[in-house]
């Protein structure tokens, strides 16, 4: 199972951002499939990148091994390396015990990660699905929703 993450904007400030991922998986028959997840939200880069992930780890029915494939370290090493456990036992804070941002998302995440191995590798460049999932960020852009899942 492979998950593709893209945001329509790095940007470090608030905005709307787009965000979307494909989820790329192989049928019992040995069919190559994919889902597209796309959003709108107002917030962070790494915010866009914690919907993402989320809404593609729900599209999952049983446990999996998942690869991500993203150029956002924070959100998904803290994912795949156990930060977000620390965090969780913490009462969702840091260990200066400072709050999280976006407590409620980071623990919609966990949530929808924890029957899952999950393994973070760091891409700067185009995936395979990278046309399809700005289209998708474009086309939700344009009909103004702020959720959308497509099978490709």
């Amino acid at each position: 199972m492979n998950i593709y993450i893209e945001t329509d904007n790095g940007s470090r400030k608030k905005l709307y951002r787009g965000y979307g991922a494909a989820v790329e998986y192989i049928r019992k028959n040995r069919q190559r499939e994919s889902r597209i997840v796309s959003g709108i939200c107002y917030g962070t880069w790494n915010l866009a990148y914690i919907l993402a992930l989320t809404e593609a780890l729900n599209l999952l029915n049983s446990p999996c091994t998942v690869t991500i494939y993203s150029d956002n370290e924070h959100v998904c090493e803290s994912i795949s390396n156990g930060r977000v456990n620390d965090w969780r036992r913490n009462g969702w804070r840091t260990a200066k015990g400072e709050p999280i941002a976006n407590t409620d998302e980071w623990r919609t995440l966990y949530r929808a990660s924890s029957k899952h191995e999950l393994h973070y590798m760091h891409s700067t460049g185009k995936s395979a699905y990278s046309v399809e999932i700005q289209d998708a960020i474009k086309e939700i852009r344009n009909k103004g929703g702020y959720y959308q899942a497509s099978l490709l």
